[in-house]
């Protein structure tokens, strides 16, 4: 079936009365998935059949025989997903040549799969998972941007001259999955979510390293990093450590010319922009920035196989 989406949106108007033209613009969105695309592997057998580790990490390990046949991915139609978006504008002229505006944007997405990659088996495995990417949960959007914020001042005089600033920032955009290495659980996929283990976990060795410096290193970043840090006890959700707040002004210069052909009057703009001024004075403001490329797109955890307790070891990624 064709994907379908049930969308909902309510928008509010408010002038303030007062001397000058001053108003406020509320708008939601909701959207709710009714036919979503997605892919399955028929060819894979239910996990609930298949043994799985011990400890707190008590992901399914796939056995050999895991396929009953040759891959045999299927597109298919779930209702599982919504997203949302809401936005608030104010606009202010006190005096009729300066225009005021500022407005922030709250964006969420909560869906099964994005359909990444260019065929069918490459959609089905890019969505990291800790069970099997035939048991897909509810992750965010891989390229949400849940927070944005815009303000700008324009300045307008009798010359024909119009000055605009323009402030931007916003969150997100480049989102990762903190991810284990080495195919934990034995799918053939390198697309395993990570557990966040709990300090008593790693303490009472329901959580194991292959050595002490690995534990310590991989703890120590947990209790720095924000997401992992909150976190801990469950599994990494997917595409959910959004990229540090950016934050840019541009700089905008117009500049009206105005002549007369016959009874017509023309308007000639010369228009002047600088973008990302700040940037011009240091290298490090308005820039995206991204995470270190030798975490290997999130994979901060290296599994190391299965010791004689049916427990999974791991070693901590160098570049932590």
């Amino acid at each position: 079936m064709m994907p379908q989406i049930w969308k909902t949106s309510l928008a509010l108007d408010y002038s303030f009365h007062t001397s000058f033209p001053f108003s406020v613009t509320l708008e939601g969105i909701f959207n709710k998935n009714v036919n979503a695309a997605t892919v399955s592997d028929w060819s894979m057998k239910p996990v609930d059949e298949f043994e799985t580790f011990r400890g707190a990490d008590s992901r399914p390990l796939f056995p050999a025989s895991f396929r009953t046949d040759t891959k045999a991915f299927v597109l298919e139609n779930t209702s599982r997903g919504y997203g949302y978006s809401a936005n608030v504008t104010v606009r202010m002229q006190p005096v009729p040549q300066l225009s005021l505006m500022a407005a922030y944007t709250r964006t969420g997405c909560m869906e099964i799969t994005d359909m990444p990659g260019s065929d069918a088996e490459n959609a089905f495995t890019y969505v990291p998972s800790h069970r099997s990417a035939n048991c897909l949960t509810l992750h965010n959007s891989a390229n949400l941007i849940p927070d944005r914020v815009v303000a700008s001042l324009t300045y307008n005089t009798r010359c024909g001259d119009h000055f605009s600033l323009i402030y931007e920032s916003w969150r997100g955009g480049v989102n990762y999955s903190y991810m284990v290495a080495n195919d934990m659980n034995g799918d053939g996929y390198q697309f395993d979510a990570l557990y966040i283990p709990t300090d008593s976990e790693v303490m009472d060795k329901e959580f194991r390293f292959v050595s002490e410096a690995d534990r310590d290193n991989f703890m120590s970043y947990v209790h720095k990093d924000r997401y992992l840090s909150r976190h801990q006890g469950e599994y990494a959700g997917a595409h959910s450590v959004y990229n540090p707040w950016v934050h840019r002004i541009d700089f905008a210069y117009k500049h009206d010319f105005r002549f007369h052909i016959g009874r017509s009057e023309n308007v000639l703009r010369l228009c002047a922009d600088i973008r990302n001024v700040a940037n011009i004075f240091s290298d490090r403001y308005g820039v995206v920035r991204v995470m270190n490329p030798s975490l290997d797109s999130g994979r901060i955890l290296n599994f190391e196989g299965r010791d004689p307790d049916g427990y999974a070891t791991f070693s901590t990624n160098p570049a932590v």
